[in-house]
């Protein structure tokens, strides 16, 4: 089932950084903090800061978080922000567990379906060059490469590492 936030409370806040997120949380806390001698610490860092960035995306009434939710386990996640005239897809990610059973893209397809019902849809998006998965299932779902390298639209930088996908329906 997809379910769609427009707001979050914080207990849901953290139900999703460590149903779907833990995975770059520990990332990021490696590249972070690499001399921590309590990786438990860092992580909970990361995981606080992610929770205050959530905090400020919902801020904006239009920006939107999709989770697909499967046996009321989090399976499945993504961001949703419009900006001008187009939406910015952000955070797609299903953890290790849930990968290669089509989460993501059902989760990508239910989300281009309920968006498509209230007019004609343009999302755009960076993937990494090297993350053949997303870039599989992003092609899968109807997106193409647009741009050689991503643009990253909330400040506007170029990122050559990634590409620049787009899905356009009318």
């Amino acid at each position: 089932m997809l379910k769609e936030y427009k707001s979050m409370t914080q207990e849901e806040m953290y139900t999703l950084v460590h149903e779907i997120y833990i995975e770059g949380c520990m990332e990021n806390a490696r590249e972070k903090y690499p001399d921590a001698t309590d990786l438990t610490t860092a992580i909970q860092q990361e995981e606080d800061s992610f929770v205050c960035f959530l905090q400020d995306f919902f801020t904006l009434p239009e920006n939107t978080y999709y989770v697909l939710e499967k046996d009321n386990m989090l399976v499945s996640a993504a961001r949703l922000s419009k900006i001008n005239d187009f939406y910015y897809l952000e955070a797609l990610e299903t953890p290790p567990k849930y990968r290669k059973k089509g989460y993501a893209s059902e989760l990508l397809n239910e989300m281009i379906t309920h968006l498509h019902q209230q007019g004609s849809v343009d999302i755009r998006d960076c993937v990494s060059k090297t993350n053949t998965a997303s870039l599989v299932t992003h092609k899968k779902c109807g997106f193409f490469i647009a741009e050689e390298n991503g643009i990253y639209y909330p400040s506007n930088t170029v990122n050559n590492k990634t590409y620049g996908m787009r899905y356009f329906i009318r």
